[in-house]
């Protein structure tokens, strides 16, 4: 057997299609809870300066965030070719934040501003 064969799904068999099912599905993340807890932090903190990468100057939470948050509506709604990214459920995850952190009652401490 050929290396490019032996490393392949196809050394299985008739089961070959089967285990290329089970393991070239899609996957399931957490970034919508990520996106919910940058929506809480920029509410909480929205004066902390952050660095962002290939930004070389610090940005305040309440410009960046926003900006991220749009960008990812974009991205959603412009359903580019080749791109496997969940923007809806990252959307969906800020969605949850906010609403959280408003049903909580979460006040902005005084720290950090």
């Amino acid at each position: 057997m050929s290396p490019e064969i032996e490393n392949s799904y196809y050394q299985f068999g008739a089961h070959a299609q089967q285990l290329y099912d089970i393991y070239h599905t899609s996957v399931v993340g957490a970034s919508g809870a990520i996106f919910g807890l940058l929506i809480a932090f920029g509410m909480l903190y929205p004066n902390m300066e952050l660095m962002i990468m290939f930004i070389p100057v610090p940005v305040k939470a309440k410009y960046i965030i926003p900006v991220y948050c749009a960008f990812e509506i974009f991205m959603g709604v412009g359903q580019f070719g080749g791109d496997n990214v969940a923007h809806f459920a990252h959307i969906g995850g800020a969605l949850l934040g906010f609403i959280m952190v408003k049903a909580w009652g979460l006040k902005s401490s005084n720290n950090y501003r």
